[in-house]
């Protein structure tokens, strides 16, 4: 009898052997598929790794000549009052903001180079400006005279008699602290005389790209500067991530290792890797700045019919004191050898450093989040958390902006020097707002949004179903092999049941 059942036993295992080997396969497959799709982002790496820059690829043009282009809102502020302040008929100046002017942007990365590993591109900008509605360009407004304000802010600093000689050429030219131009004269280039008096002697230390001076002007144009981003090929985590500006990792600008590193996307793509973990703050490099500007994880948004993921800029950004940011207060060598810091108001970036040494600073639109007595010195700005923050939307697949505004102030800040008296009754110190910009994605080619549109619905479709395909398989195979195993031990050998 026990000979029997074991033979029995022996013939069963072998008629179910093959079937056994299969179903143990399949556990073993579909076990493999399930954790992989559920606990690694292979899908999600396979799908970005399509935006890796490889020369002749898609997204290597599209890159190079960007079909989505940029948007610019500027908002002028006009000062309305200007003769009755300097005649002491008024106790502060008031600003009326005029616009928006809205202009296209359209930007080609030319002259790249691709190192020899593959890992890094070099490239310069080259960014054009076409008005494209909104308030006429050419009205008349009364503005802050930057070329006066710069020459005697560098004038405090020199001798007594540089100082009375940089008064004899200011009476000369007859400036004048506010000056009546065209708005597109004053943004993109206007014929001042003082500028072409000083462009020469500031050529000497630092290259000025334009002829004619106006606020924006350095932004029209070929950059001579030369960035370097990471292709991807390396780590699609260093995907967009600027290298270094000029060839170096360091601007050596603000003494500061941290704060003088080269790091962050140019705002137009941001490695896929970081927006999945929301604790981790993204970075784009400012090179008007010549800093990184963090973005933190604010919550789920809604984008052209696209969920996504928003990010703001923190309120303590633009502020920098002894306890925060210190590295961006200006530094001051006393005769003792000691070091002085010289920090701005809260809410206020100082960006001199950055701008051939002109008194210009950068905050929030209508100084939102900075230093409550900025608003008392000046009559008409009324902030609010709506029109004047910074926000992104970010695709949350590709994480490629496809909505949002970046919006940011700039402003002068009188520094007189005691013996250049054009300044009139403007306080030492006080920080006149300039204009403020927003720029922002409001129009996404279909050949664009099809992709967008796909990489996210489509995509989690495919992903959804291999996930739930492969924990259903897993499940399914799991039961059928404990089935068989069930089956051939106590149906196949039901001696073994007594």
């Amino acid at each position: 009898m026990e000979k029997a059942v074991e033979r029995n036993l022996k013939i069963g295992i072998s008629r179910n052997r093959p079937g056994f080997w299969l179903l143990s396969s399949l556990v073993v497959l579909s076990l493999s598929l399930c954790a992989v799709s559920w606990l690694t982002e292979v899908f999600s790496d396979a799908i970005v790794s399509r935006l890796q820059l490889r020369n002749g690829s898609l997204s290597f043009a599209w890159w190079q000549h960007p079909t989505v282009r940029a948007v610019y809102r500027i908002h002028v502020f006009n000062y309305t009052n200007v003769e009755d302040f300097e005649a002491g008929r008024a106790a502060k100046l008031h600003v009326h903001e005029i616009g928006p002017y809205v202009y296209r942007e359209t930007v080609a990365r030319i002259k790249p180079k691709i190192a020899d590993n593959l890992h890094e591109i070099s490239y310069q900008e080259m960014r054009s400006y076409q008005w494209e509605g909104g308030s006429p360009d050419d009205e008349q407004l009364t503005v802050p005279n930057v070329p006066l304000f710069t020459a005697i802010a560098f004038a405090r600093d020199m001798s007594f008699i540089a100082q009375l000689s940089l008064t004899a050429v200011l009476s000369t030219i007859r400036s004048k602290p506010f000056l009546k131009l065209p708005v597109h004269s004053y943004l993109w280039g206007y014929d001042d005389e003082l500028f072409r008096l000083a462009k020469p002697l500031i050529s000497w230390q630092q290259n000025i790209p334009y002829d004619n001076f106006g606020i924006l002007a350095f932004k029209a144009g070929v950059s001579k500067d030369r960035l370097t981003i990471s292709s991807g090929l390396d780590d699609i985590r260093n995907l967009g991530n600027t290298i270094y500006f000029n060839g170096r990792s360091n601007r050596n600008i603000w003494h500061d290792q941290k704060c003088d590193k080269v790091e962050g996307s140019d705002g137009s793509m941001f490695p896929p890797s970081l927006i999945r973990d929301h604790t981790y703050n993204i970075k784009f490099y400012a090179k008007e700045m010549c800093r990184s500007i963090p973005l933190q994880y604010y919550g789920k948004s809604y984008a052209k019919g696209i969920p996504s993921l928003r990010y703001k800029l923190s309120g303590d950004v633009f502020t920098a004191n002894s306890s925060h940011n210190s590295c961006y207060c200006h530094k001051r060598f006393n005769d003792t050898g000691g070091k002085n810091l010289i920090c701005s108001p809260k809410g206020i970036f100082n960006t001199s450093v950055c701008n051939f040494g002109a008194p210009i600073l950068s905050s929030l639109p209508h100084f939102y989040l900075a230093d409550e007595s900025l608003l008392d010195n000046i009559d008409g700005l009324k902030p609010k958390e709506k029109l004047h923050e910074t926000y992104v939307d970010i695709h949350p697949r590709l994480a490629v902006p496809i909505g949002g505004w970046s919006r940011v102030q700039i402003n002068m800040e009188v520094r007189k020097a005691d013996a250049v008296p054009f300044l009139g009754r403007l306080k030492d110190g006080a920080i006149l707002p300039v204009l403020w910009i927003e720029v922002g994605i409001d129009e996404i080619p279909d050949s664009v949004m099809n992709i967008l549109y796909h990489s996210y619905y489509t995509a989690n479709t495919i992903e959804a179903c291999l996930q739930w395909g492969s924990l259903l398989s897993l499940f399914s195979s799991v039961f059928l092999f404990t089935y068989m195993h069930f089956k051939n031990r106590y149906i196949n050998q039901p001696n073994l049941l007594f």
